[in-house]
């Protein structure tokens, strides 16, 4: 196992259980993905924790227990494994992540024992309920208080593809065809992990904003950004790749700051619902969520997917919904000046700019914006306030990241 697959959280788990060869051979064979990987590691640990003995003393008591007597073994095993599920209970995890480690902890005994030998025991019942969506004007508000660069990143990156927490770890710069050529439409490649999907989806104007100003960020702190960085990573040194609990941290942060309740699974089910408006085919939106949508002999997947291309048009159309600034930088300081320019004009002159559409005006160009020029003719950038960016983009100054304080940063 890469240690690189994991954040530091799930890593104290997986590092307890390399020390025993028992926990080792079950990661192996019952765990494929890194996330799968993570919670059985983690169960592992717990199950310790519960018995108050190592992996290796558990397995070999369980051992001695079913050759002594496969009957009463697997009873004592079933009872000991409710209380393991109450203990869990005990410390608030919900009934789903109850049986994940349940399941977790019975598949360390049972890689570790011939087939005939397995303990059978059925998990407890999992209480299914449904999750619900941010809504738009909550999201909305989120972002508004949303300061942090990362945050910001990991709130609209997630809004803009619904892509899973386990996905979105895993993600690297390279992973986002577009991104280095300043494009503001990203298209992502990736696999589906729990379901061994590989999978299309995008990214909008809002995350890839936010994302420049992430990077920012992280070069002023001193990393060096490379194709094969993590997107996510720790806010503190090594800056290591975060894990699918520490993504879970940041919304929770969130939550309890501004007393909305978000979280990743949120955030998906946000963009399928208001993708769906659009989107009108369900499974376009199944594929960009990295969901199976085979079925008889694979038709779905080979015909009704349409090419990349025409899949990113419809991403467009689609994406007013989920667009939580209201369109983009440009748009929105064309829409100022605009607004600014009518502000000096008399009703007459209003009424014939209404009945002339074909006519164009243009704000005079920016002074000082023209005489600003780079030393070593080179690109620069600066920093300016939004109400002054329709000046520059006269200029053929383009928008670079939105900064967190409400600034822009432009390069010529």
């Amino acid at each position: 196992m890469s240690k690189e697959e994991f954040g530091p959280f799930d890593k104290q788990f997986v590092n307890f259980c390399e020390k025993y060869p028992e926990a080792v051979l079950m990661l192996r064979k019952a765990a494929k993905a890194s996330s799968t990987k993570a919670s059985y590691a983690r169960s592992v640990f717990l199950l310790s924790e519960f018995r108050k003995q190592t992996p290796t003393e558990i397995v070999a008591e369980y051992q001695a227990d079913v050759k002594h007597s496969l009957y009463e073994g697997c009873d004592k095993w079933e009872k000991i494994f409710g209380d393991f599920a109450l203990f869990l209970e005990d410390k608030k995890f919900g009934s789903a992540t109850v049986g994940i480690y349940y399941v977790g902890a019975k598949a360390l005994l049972n890689n570790n024992v011939p087939r005939s030998m397995r303990l059978q025991t059925k998990g407890p019942e999992i209480i299914s309920r449904e999750i619900p969506g941010v809504t738009f004007d909550d999201l909305r508000q989120l972002y508004a208080l949303s300061k942090s660069p990362r945050d910001r990143a990991c709130l609209s990156i997630l809004k803009d593809c619904g892509i899973s927490a386990a996905d979105a770890i895993r993600l690297t710069f390279k992973d986002l065809k577009g991104f280095d050529k300043g494009e503001d439409w990203i298209q992502i490649d990736t696999v589906r992990e729990k379901e061994h999907v590989n999978y299309t989806t995008f990214l909008g104007p809002n995350a890839v904003n936010d994302l420049r100003a992430y990077v920012i960020y992280r070069q002023q702190r001193g990393e060096q950004i490379t194709p094969q960085s993590f997107i996510f990573v720790s806010e503190h040194k090594p800056y290591e790749v975060m894990d699918t609990a520490a993504l879970a941290c940041v919304f929770t942060r969130m939550t309890t700051r501004t007393g909305i309740e978000v979280s990743t699974h949120r955030l998906r089910k946000f963009f399928e619902t208001y993708e769906a408006l659009v989107v009108r085919h369900p499974l376009i939106l199944k594929y960009w969520m990295g969901h199976k949508v085979k079925h008889g002999r694979d038709i779905e997947a080979r015909y009704i997917i349409p090419p990349v291309p025409e899949q990113l048009a419809l991403y467009k159309e689609a994406y007013a919904k989920i667009d939580v600034t209201g369109g983009s930088l440009e748009e929105r300081a064309k829409a100022a000046a605009k607004a600014e320019f009518e502000k000096l004009l008399t009703p007459e002159q209003k009424e014939f700019i209404r009945s002339h559409p074909q006519i164009r005006f243009q704000k005079k160009k920016d002074a000082k914006a023209a005489k600003e020029k780079c030393e070593d003719g080179e690109h620069c950038q600066k920093i300016v306030a939004e109400e002054n960016l329709a000046g520059f983009l006269s200029q053929s100054w383009r928008v670079v990241a939105s900064l967190p304080s409400g600034k822009v940063v432009i390069e010529s």
